[in-house]
C-alpha cells in the first residue's frame, strides 16, 4: 500500500509538460501536484518526522502562505499561481522526505526518467526530420504551446533540433540533464560504475548537441570548476577563483556592447531575455514590500523567465531574496562533494528558468537531499 502511494507520484512526475488538470478542468498545473495527497498519506502512514535539513524549505513555504494573506491588505494581485507555489513548496518537503527513506527507488527512477527523456529526444529529432513537427510536441498540452503551434527550432548541427524531451522546451530539459549529470557523479558506486559511465556519456552527448544556451553555459562552468577543484592547494584555488571573477567583470564592463552584439547574432531569443532582465532590474525599485503578484511566465505575461522577474516580482525584493537564499543555504550546508557545481547549476537555473513551479527544482533539491541521506547512512554503518 505504502509503495503504491510512491509509485503513483513517480508516474505523475513522468508528465512534466502534460497537465491532467488542464485536460479535465481547463486549469493548467503540473500533474505531479495531484500526487501531493498520496505523499502526505505516505508520510503519515510511515510516521516519519520531517528531517532537520529540510527545514530550509519551510521558509519558502511560510513566505508563500503569508504573502498572499498580507496582499489582501494591500494592492498586491492574487492569482492561482500563489496557490501553486504553496502546493509546490509543500510537495518539495514531503517528496524529498519520502525519497530520503527510499534511496534506491529514487535513484532507479531518476535513471529511468533520464533515459526515457533522452530516447524521446531522439524520437523528436526523427519526427522533425520526416516532417511530423506537431507530433514532436504531443507530450505537452501547455496552452501557449498549443495556441502558438510551437515547433522545435533547429540546432547547431545539420538534421538536429533543440529537442525538449518530455519537458516544454529545450532549456528546462537541459536544466534537468545538468542536474542529473552532477547527481550521478555524486551517487557513483563501484557496482554501478559501468551504468554510470553509460548514463554520463548519453547525458553529455545530449547536452552537447542540444543547441541550448543553458547547456553551453553549464559545460563551460563545469570544466572551469573541475579544473580548479583538482588543485590541492586551497590558497591557489581561492586565488584562481578570485582572478577569474575579476577578469570576467573587467571584460563585461569594457566589452559589454561587443559581447551583446555577438550573443544577439549567435543565440536566438538573446535580445528578448536581455531586455526582460534589464526591465526587471529597473522595476525593482517600483516593487511593493510584498511584491506585485504573479503573472503567468508560460504565456509571456510575466515579462521574463528569470528569477528576478518571477520571484522578486511575485514576493518583493526582500521576501524573494529570502527564498533564493534559503535554497542556496540548503546547498551550502549539504554534504555534496561538488558543491560549487551544484551552486552554479542553481544560479544558471535561476537566470533562465526562474519559476520554482517547474519540476526540475523539486528533482534538483531532492537529489541533493538523497545524496545527504546516502552519505549519512554510509557514515553510520562504517
Amino acid at each position: 500500500m505504502k509503495k503504491i502511494l510512491l509509485y503513483i507520484n513517480l508516474i505523475l512526475i513522468f508528465f512534466p509538460a502534460f497537465s491532467l488538470s488542464y485536460l479535465f478542468t481547463g486549469i493548467y498545473f503540473q500533474s505531479r501536484i495531484l500526487g501531493l495527497p498520496f505523499l502526505c498519506l505516505y508520510i503519515f502512514l510511515k510516521n516519519r518526522k520531517i528531517q532537520k535539513d529540510l527545514l530550509f524549505f519551510l521558509i519558502p513555504l511560510l513566505i508563500s502562505i503569508i504573502t498572499p494573506i498580507l496582499g489582501l491588505l494591500n494592492n498586491r494581485n492574487f492569482s492561482l499561481i500563489d496557490i501553486g507555489y504553496i502546493l509546490t513548496f509543500l510537495y518539495l518537503i514531503v517528496f524529498a522526505q519520502a525519497m530520503g527513506s527510499n534511496l534506491n527507488l529514487f535513484i532507479n527512477f531518476i535513471n529511468l526518467f533520464t533515459l526515457t527523456n533522452i530516447l524521446y529526444a531522439l524520437i523528436q529529432t526523427i519526427f522533425m526530420n520526416i516532417g511530423l513537427d506537431s507530433v514532436a510536441m504531443i507530450h505537452s498540452n501547455l496552452p501557449i504551446t498549443i495556441k502558438s503551434g510551437y515547433v522545435l527550432p533547429s540546432s547547431i548541427l545539420p538534421y538536429t533540433y533543440r529537442f525538449s524531451g518530455l519537458f516544454n522546451e529545450s532549456s528546462p530539459f537541459m536544466f534537468y540533464l545538468s542536474c542529473f549529470y552532477i547527481f550521478i557523479l555524486e551517487i557513483n558506486e563501484k557496482e554501478r560504475a559501468k551504468i554510470t559511465l553509460i548514463f554520463q556519456g548519453l547525458t553529455l552527448l545530449t547536452i552537447l548537441i542540444s543547441g541550448s544556451k543553458y547547456s553551453y553555459a553549464f559545460l563551460i562552468v563545469y570544466v572551469v570548476i573541475k579544473a580548479i577543484s583538482s588543485i590541492k592547494n586551497k590558497n591557489i584555488r581561492v586565488f584562481l577563483y578570485t582572478n577569474i571573477l575579476i577578469i570576467v567583470i573587467y571584460i563585461f564592463i569594457n566589452y559589454y556592447s561587443i559581447i551583446v552584439t555577438f550573443l544577439s547574432e549567435s543565440l536566438p531569443a538573446f535580445d528578448e531575455r536581455k531586455s526582460n532582465l534589464e526591465n526587471s532590474l529597473l522595476s525593482l525599485s517600483q516593487l511593493s514590500l510584498i511584491g506585485n503578484g504573479f503573472l503567468p511566465s508560460s504565456t509571456g505575461e510575466s515579462g521574463g523567465l528569470d528569477a528576478i522577474t518571477i520571484v522578486f516580482g511575485g514576493y518583493g525584493f526582500l521576501l524573494g531574496l529570502t527564498i533564493l537564499i534559503s535554497f542556496f543555504g540548503f546547498i551550502l550546508v549539504s554534504k555534496v562533494k561538488n558543491k560549487a557545481i551544484f551552486i552554479a547549476v542553481y544560479i544558471l537555473g535561476l537566470s533562465s528558468n526562474g519559476s520554482f513551479l517547474i519540476s526540475q527544482y523539486t528533482l534538483f533539491f531532492t537529489m541533493i537531499y538523497v545524496i545527504n541521506r546516502k552519505k549519512v547512512l554510509q557514515k553510520k554503518y562504517i
